[in-house]
């Protein structure tokens, strides 16, 4: 019983060290501008909840099944964050040579993980009460128990599933790729051999020049697969051009997403030789933006075959992919080693950019702008500095 907190002290000596060696400009950016930010969000809930709080009244379905169902949705997403972030402490290099059991490290990771999950539910019952009151609901606070209990749901559904595959860790581990199946790509080779060499094979963990069999790519090539073919089908169908070229934008900012990794960039090697920040960022992205572009061109030519007359518009999707393709590198690369934050982040951030523009129109993303500048100029001092 003695380790069982060992997981949730170390994290709260993360955060401490964090805030610790953060410049105090820094952090006053982030507590006031962050603070800002939270309350004009808030601000402009409270007011949409009062402006539509007649029909949110009277919508009973909104607050039994939708409210709960993304509640517990939310849980799913952050019960996996957190349980994945504690058992990689539990099970954190410096900690294997520890007498510590399997179990001792699970129930550790556990309890820091539980923390996390009763927090996050007092926060989610409080901001549903709110909302509640808000709109004047019967009983607000069994609306607020309803979306706690969901969320609860979800997060102890992926926390138990996380921590069920811990494996007990080893002092001398096998590579990572030597119980996995793969064959030789020679065009691989041919495209990863620039300078620097082999730094898309680095971040994907691979063997130089050998692609490797994985499940979860193989189910993200078939499903995004599965959507191009839908999605040209219907363009063919209905003889018009936008599901084709939607798709097609869609599914090429997502396989760039699931392609690219920065990890790289906070690696000591690569920051300690004579290779700019920019040019390593680039070389990173040359491969994903490829396999973005290849896959963007499959429903892109069938959208343009069945209505010729639309490829302007086919070259305003692609120029779109390249934007966000950018914009989601620097996400990528300030948020390196931990690429769901930065997919998360950047989803988010677009989302209500996209959001906010039906209010005040495109001025709003001169904000986007300025975030991912001020991301690309954190990441860079960050490659530079450490």
């Amino acid at each position: 019983m003695q380790h069982d907190r060992l997981v949730l002290s170390l994290l709260w000596s993360d955060l401490r060290a964090a805030l610790r060696h953060m410049r105090k400009g820094d952090l006053a950016w982030l507590i006031l501008g962050g603070g800002v930010l939270i309350a004009y969000g808030i601000a402009d809930i409270v007011s949409a909840l009062s402006h539509h709080a007649e029909v949110l009244r009277t919508a009973r379905i909104v607050w039994t099944v939708e409210t709960p169902a993304a509640a517990a949705s939310l849980g799913l997403l952050l019960g996996l964050t957190a349980s994945r972030t504690a058992r990689a402490k539990a099970l954190a290099p410096f900690l294997r040579p520890l007498p510590l059991s399997l179990v001792a490290r699970r129930r550790a990771a556990l309890l820091a993980t539980s923390c996390f999950g009763i927090l996050l539910a007092a926060i989610v019952a409080g901001l549903e009460g709110l909302a509640g009151s808000i709109v004047a609901i019967d009983d607000p606070l069994a609306s607020a128990l309803r979306a706690a209990a969901a969320f609860a749901s979800g997060f102890a559904v992926t926390t138990f599933h996380s921590l069920a595959g811990m494996r007990a860790p080893v002092l001398l581990a096998a590579p990572a790729h030597a119980s996995r199946s793969g064959f030789h790509l020679a065009v691989l080779g041919r495209l990863d051999h620039a300078t620097p060499r082999w730094l898309n094979a680095w971040a994907w963990r691979l063997p130089a020049g050998r692609i490797l069999l994985a499940t979860p790519w193989i189910v993200a090539c078939v499903a995004v697969s599965i959507a191009m073919v839908l999605a040209t089908g219907a363009s063919v169908a209905a003889r018009q051009a936008i599901p084709a070229a939607a798709t097609a934008t869609l599914g090429g900012i997502a396989v760039f997403m699931l392609a690219l990794r920065c990890h790289p960039l906070r690696s000591p090697i690569l920051r300690t030789a004579p290779v700019g920040f920019s040019r390593a960022w680039l070389r990173l992205m040359r491969l994903p933006l490829l396999l973005s572009v290849v896959f963007f061109s499959l429903p892109a030519s069938a959208a343009v075959a069945v209505q010729p007359s639309a490829w302007p518009m086919s070259v305003g999707f692609l120029l779109m992919l390249f934007v966000l393709n950018a914009a989601y590198g620097v996400f990528a690369a300030y948020f390196a080693t931990s690429p769901f934050t930065a997919a998360l982040s950047f989803v988010m951030a677009v989302g209500y950019a996209y959001y906010e523009s039906f209010e005040y129109g495109r001025t709003v993303l001169l904000g986007l702008a300025g975030l991912i500048a001020l991301l690309w100029h954190q990441a860079r001092r960050r490659y530079r500095h450490g």
